[in-house]
């Protein structure tokens, strides 16, 4: 009940702040959360409609955003990694909004995938979703019928099997290993505290 609490807070929170989205979004690529300087770099490979993703977004990140990110010492990077037709309109949805809406939508999408991604019109919530960022029926669909939109978010997926050998998701790239499956805090932080100059370990 807690976690839903906060989640609806933050929601309202999103939709009072989000201003109308340009007409133009910027192209999708890897978005970034943090530093631009954090000492250590993660990558997350993922795919909206991946259960273990979810709950991963929705259980584990915000303590290691709380932890790590926000504190400067990690830069985290998402790089999408389409399951499905259904994650690739979400990976759509989430990029047409632009970079300004981006982290707070992969919150949302997450914290409300069991509503969307196996519904009989999962486009339906998301227009919903983007609704509430601000962007408009006739904007999504633009970015929904732009092959060269979708076309980028699929090759960032391409890239990935042939870059790194990603199979499934998520997936982390931590100090240049590839990590599958869901980490734990705890296991994050093994991993990424032996990265850190000596001063910032904890």
């Amino acid at each position: 009940m807690m976690r839903r609490a906060f989640f609806h807070a933050g929601l309202v929170t999103f939709v009072a702040a989000s201003p109308p989205a340009t007409a133009q979004p910027a192209p999708p690529g890897e978005r970034t959360i943090g530093r631009a300087d954090a000492p250590v770099t993660v990558v997350e490979f993922h795919s909206l409609t991946c259960g273990n993703c979810a709950r991963f977004h929705n259980d584990i990140f915000p303590r290691i955003k709380a932890e790590f990110v926000d504190t400067g010492l990690v830069r985290f990077i998402l790089r999408d990694f389409p399951l499905d037709r259904v994650a690739l309109d979400a990976a759509v949805m989430v990029h047409c909004a632009g970079p300004d809406r981006f982290e707070p939508l992969v919150a949302l999408v997450y914290a409300q995938k069991e509503n969307w991604a196996h519904s009989p019109d999962p486009r339906a919530a998301l227009r919903r979703y983007a609704g509430l960022a601000g962007v408009g029926v006739a904007q999504l669909d633009a970015c929904w019928s732009d092959a060269g939109f979708a076309r980028a978010v699929v090759q960032m997926r391409l890239e990935a099997e042939r870059d790194h050998g990603v199979s499934a998701t998520p997936s982390f790239l931590i100090g240049g290993r590839l990590h599958r499956g869901v980490l734990s805090f705890d296991q994050f932080a093994s991993l990424v505290r032996p990265l850190l100059p000596a001063g910032a370990r904890r």
